[in-house]
């Protein structure tokens, strides 16, 4: 990752061991994108081995919890901050521009400086149960459109059942971005 800072955390080796000293070690790590990993440490002459756990680091700046902060959160500026992030932690989806966090739900409680990752994170209701929306049905010859009721919540891009006001058939229809429901046929 662009910025980023490496660090090799060596683990502790047992103090009880004595191995006499060697002026060829050789350390063979394995080939793998794993965080956490074991080197073979060896010696030729005097002949010895030993396994020695390793933690590798990947640090950046990303957007961190400027304050405690609880679930259900809308995210404001305010609330976000940057601090370092190990980018190999295994969690994955760590987000390093706030542009990308700004107005969406937390769904989860963070505490201050902790990293916000993308699975945290979803959109706004855009669409409320009891709410009448503009319902589009469109097919490669004509769109129709319509007013309906949301007889569910739905984020941009969730799938909600509504019911058509004339006819008072239901539908299943995608949330778009305009805050009204579609179908495409």
């Amino acid at each position: 990752m662009r910025g980023a800072q490496g660090e090799v955390e060596v683990g502790t080796i047992d103090s009880r061991l004595r191995l006499p000293a060697c002026s060829n070690i050789n350390v063979d790590v394995p080939s793998t994108n794993s965080a956490m990993m074991t080197a073979k440490v060896t010696c030729p002459d005097p002949n010895w081995t030993l396994y020695v756990p390793v933690h590798v680091h990947e640090w950046v700046e990303a957007v961190v919890a400027a304050t405690n902060l609880p679930p259900n959160t809308a995210l404001t500026a305010a609330q976000l901050t940057r601090g370092r992030a190990d980018a190999l932690s295994g969690t994955g989806g760590l987000i390093i521009d706030p542009r990308q966090v700004e107005g969406k739900i937390l769904r989860v409680g963070l505490t201050a400086g902790a990293p916000i990752l993308s699975p945290q994170l979803d959109l706004p209701i855009a669409v409320h149960r009891g709410q009448r929306v503009m319902l589009t049905l469109t097919d490669p010859e004509m769109t129709i459109k319509t007013t309906a009721t949301a007889l569910d919540d739905g984020r941009v891009g969730d799938t909600i059942t509504v019911e058509n006001a004339d006819s008072q058939k239901t539908l299943r229809a995608t949330v778009a971005r305009d805050g009204g429901v579609e179908i495409n046929f």
